[in-house]
């Protein structure tokens, strides 16, 4: 019953996972155009939008934050394996992966309620940017808190499925190694 809680949960993780993903990559799309419409503005019109170098922060912070949950699922994110993959005992080895996703999500979960408590305030003091698009400065963090609560809950599936063994740590296993176990 609790492997198939975990699994109905996990296949939702990855269906979160993969619409950040693709929200990053509209977002990604976004700033392409944008880009774009900036060089035929400057080219052919002597004209900016004036707010490119805004929006491409914006969109670069929003996308980031957004494909986390993805890139770890994916096995994609930068690890400190060098150390994990030295460790002999899989017991070790699984000791050290548990402390290690619950200091991440301990940070994360930390930088989620900044950035909630953040754009709550901005929200209701109606905060806008300083620029000619005076964008409401709820905004942006709060696309960045979706893609941290994605990411938490990436990792909760994660810290779930090693503590329960569904993880290998097996001497084959230590070379190529993916958050959803897909080796």
């Amino acid at each position: 019953m609790a492997n198939r809680i975990v699994s109905i949960l996990d296949g939702f993780s990855r269906i979160l996972s993969n619409l950040g993903a693709v929200g990053a990559g509209i977002i990604l799309l976004a700033m392409i155009f944008h880009i774009l419409a900036e060089i035929v503005l400057r080219t052919f019109f002597s004209s900016t939008t004036y707010v490119l170098e805004e929006m491409i922060g914006y969109g670069i912070a929003t996308m980031s934050f957004l494909g986390l949950g993805y890139a770890f699922r994916e096995g994609a994110l930068i690890r400190m394996n060098l150390v994990l993959v030295k460790l002999g005992n899989a017991f070790v080895r699984r000791a050290v992966e548990i402390a290690c996703v619950v200091a991440a999500a301990t940070f994360t979960a930390i930088a989620a309620w900044y950035f909630f408590t953040n754009s709550v305030r901005d929200y209701v003091r109606g905060h806008v940017s300083e620029t000619l698009s005076e964008t409401p400065l709820w905004l942006p963090p709060s696309i960045m808190l979706v893609g941290m609560v994605i990411f938490l809950f990436q990792l909760a599936i994660y810290l779930v499925r090693v503590a329960a063994g569904q993880v290998s740590f097996a001497e084959e296993d230590r070379d190529e190694f993916r958050a959803d176990g897909v080796d």
